[in-house]
């Protein structure tokens, strides 16, 4: 099973998209049954694959979105099944939203997550792994399994999903449209996998189904990532069936099909009737015998839960689909594929028993956060109280189209951090917030700036308020943890990484290490960060980085540096892009080790890849000061500045001046801030 994430259909040639090349896919057409009109469930990660899994509706798995959710185990999954019956399972994944610990890897056994944050404070959907390196960790689990043995692979890969960069030479092929250029570097990695399996005599073997999890919005109907809404570019998704051998000739199947009718598919072809209490069906008996009247069920309550507007559910059929909203909708796709005419008004036959079988569906709605009483004592006992906010009736809640633009100011907000523009960020992102007090994603965002801009205690306040929406949230807890250690409140953080392992988390080894290297305890930190590499693949550099500074810090740096070569081997070895602070801990060794010079070069890479990291700024400036190289210090800051021209820039290039005894140019650096901050105001 191969899912590419966030790919439309209809930016395939398979659909008729003559925007990209797709060799692999285009091969693996040929040989499959081809699903034209494959719907997901949700427009979201997590729950869609957890759909595809369990073969259950949304609100009969219990999992609604990316965050504050967790399969149950009650839950029987297609792994679970298949390695009932004697199979291998297996898998790699390439988004954090994917991680073990949300319960989706429940009958796998193997499943390689590991997925490490190369930036600090980076969004929940960035947290992401080069496909590549998951098609290698899955090409090397199935090499190991015994031959003859039946086996379950699934291989998921995130390059399609927003932040849009493709790697070369996709990148200068497709410069204009770098989403299409993301689909064709995805389609490169299918093919290296599928060449894999015809060498290991696996291909004309094995049934392949390849699907997505769901599209993305690219700006049609005012949405330009997805979870927002369910119109088709967000929900249609690609979908084919290769059987072993010629089991069926190439076939294309017009009629409305979902990611849920894949697990009874599989049970079918092991020849075993489907259980009743799945609501999908057999695809090959719905290639045989389409079912016109057939219709799919799609939901979203991202909206509901990240923004506080109404949720969206959605019914679709071979030719219509109807959406429920505070405003229903109505599109014959057919004829309108983009779904700009609403049908709605004219109240036609499909709009009246669409909207009574929706309204007839029971589909309680589960909150998100931690649930389960026994956890919320536990929380509650370490110190953690937080409950879900009063959340109003879905008839009084704006319907997202009617509210989307209101995003284009979440973006302004975003923009302008990225432009070093801290101070007018923070200002536009409060007034939203203040205006849409249940908008999570506002609250996350203000965190991160605010942060990012040095005002620490402020973006506590934000991340506790995003805390009190969706509670029992571990990446939340998580990041109130970082922050926490920042402030120096080292029992607050450890009862909030503890509060996020009851929550769901695991693996919170690094996590213990930093707060005990913080304090000082060497030997704890050490303990924590030896337990995360003995439970870890060795594909993660970030357990190597921290036992480097608790070497370092320790005075063992010969230890430290070799512990920093080692994650950068790992970095080399997987082609992986920079991960912060790497490079500048490497730079702080070698110059207290007196190779200057290397570690001048060192705090350049780091610098170059992470401009605003002024922690690699300042300690580079340091160096040139400590060997009295003044002019270069002073044309460091003001490089500085020039690349980040933030008012925290100022003020660090302030302090440094005062630190090395540089009167004029404190003054100097203070005077531009001052001018900085009234121009601000």
């Amino acid at each position: 099973m191969i899912s590419i994430d966030t790919l439309r259909a209809d930016h395939l040639p398979t659909y008729g998209y003559a925007g990209v090349e797709t060799p692999a896919l285009k091969a693996l057409e040929a040989d499959s049954i081809v699903f034209e009109n494959a719907l997901a469930q949700v427009p979201l990660t997590l729950p869609s694959h957890v759909c595809l899994f369990t073969g259950l509706l949304p609100f009969q798995n219990g999992v609604r979105d990316n965050q504050g959710y967790h399969l149950d185990k009650t839950h029987r999954t297609l792994a679970s099944f298949l390695s009932a019956r004697g199979y291998a399972t297996g898998a790699a994944v390439s988004a954090f939203a994917l991680s073990h610990f949300t319960g989706i890897s429940e009958g796998f056994d193997f499943y390689e997550d590991g997925i490490e944050s190369r930036r600090a404070g980076q969004a929940l959907g960035q947290l992401q792994r080069s496909g590549w390196q998951s098609e290698k960790l899955l090409e090397d689990w199935i090499e190991k399994q015994p031959s003859g043995k039946p086996l379950f692979a699934f291989l998921h890969l995130y390059e399609p999903h927003s932040p849009y960069d493709p790697p070369e030479p996709f990148r200068s092929r497709y410069a204009a449209r770098p989403y299409d250029g993301e689909i064709a570097a995805a389609d490169a990695i299918v093919g290296k996998f599928l060449e894999f399996l015809k060498g290991r005599g696996l291909y004309d073997r094995s049934v392949i189904v390849f699907l997505s999890d769901h599209g993305e919005g690219l700006g049609d109907h005012g949405e330009d990532e997805h979870g927002i809404f369910v119109y088709r570019e967000s929900i249609r998704v690609p979908l084919f069936v290769k059987l072993p051998g010629r089991a069926s000739p190439p076939q294309r199947v017009r009629g409305a099909v979902g990611l849920v009718d894949v697990f009874p598919t599989v049970v079918s072809l092991l020849g075993e009737e489907p259980s009743r209490d799945l609501p999908g069906a057999s695809l090959l008996a719905l290639a045989r015998e389409p079912r016109t009247e057939r219709r799919v069920y799609s939901e979203t309550l991202y909206p509901r839960f990240h923004l506080g507007w109404s949720d969206l559910a959605s019914l679709s059929d071979d030719r219509f689909q109807y959406i429920d909203s505070p405003r229903p909708e109505l599109y014959d796709w057919r004829a309108d594929p983009g779904e700009r005419t609403d049908l709605a008004s004219q109240l036609p036959p499909a709009f009246r028993s669409m909207r009574v079988e929706l309204q007839a569906m029971s589909r309680p709605l589960q909150d998100p956060g931690a649930a389960d009483p026994e956890t919320l004592r536990k929380l509650a006992a370490l110190g953690y109280i937080s409950a879900t906010s009063p959340r109003r009736d879905a008839k009084d809640l704006p319907s997202p189209r009617d509210r989307i633009r209101i995003l284009d100011r979440l973006k302004t907000g975003s923009r302008l951090a990225t432009e070093n523009r801290e101070d007018e960020s923070i200002a536009v992102l409060r007034q939203l917030a203040n205006e849409n007090p249940e908008m999570l994603e506002v609250w996350e965002t203000l965190a991160m700036v605010l942060r990012r801009a040095g005002r620490q205690k402020e973006a506590i306040e934000a991340l506790q308020h995003a805390d009190r929406l969706v509670p029992g949230t571990p990446q939340i807890l998580l990041g109130l943890a970082e922050l926490y250690v920042e402030t120096r409140d080292f029992e607050k953080a450890r009862s909030l990484v503890e509060a996020a392992a009851l929550a769901g988390q695991r693996d919170v080894h690094e996590e213990l290490a930093v707060i005990s290297l913080e304090q000082g305890d060497l030997a704890a930190a050490r303990s924590q960060i030896q337990q995360a590499l003995r439970s870890g693949d060795g594909t993660l550099r970030r357990p190597w980085l921290i036992l480097a500074r608790i070497e370092q810090r320790g005075g063992n740096l010969a230890a430290a540096l070799e512990d920093v070569e080692r994650a950068l081997e790992i970095e080399r070895k997987w082609n992986e892009p920079p991960m912060v602070d790497l490079q500048a801990t490497r730079a702080d060794i070698l110059a207290r080790m007196g190779r200057e010079q290397e570690a001048e070069q060192a705090f350049r890479s780091e610098i170059r890849s992470f401009p605003e990291n002024l922690n690699a700024w300042s300690r580079l400036a340091l160096l040139y000061a400590s060997q009295g190289r003044v002019k270069e210090f002073r044309d460091l800051l003001s490089e500085m500045v020039r690349e980040t021209p933030s008012a925290r820039t100022l003020d660090t290039a302030v302090k440094l001046s005062e630190t090395v005894g540089d009167r004029q140019g404190a003054t100097e650096w203070e005077r531009r801030k001052r001018e900085r901050l009234a121009k601000a105001s």
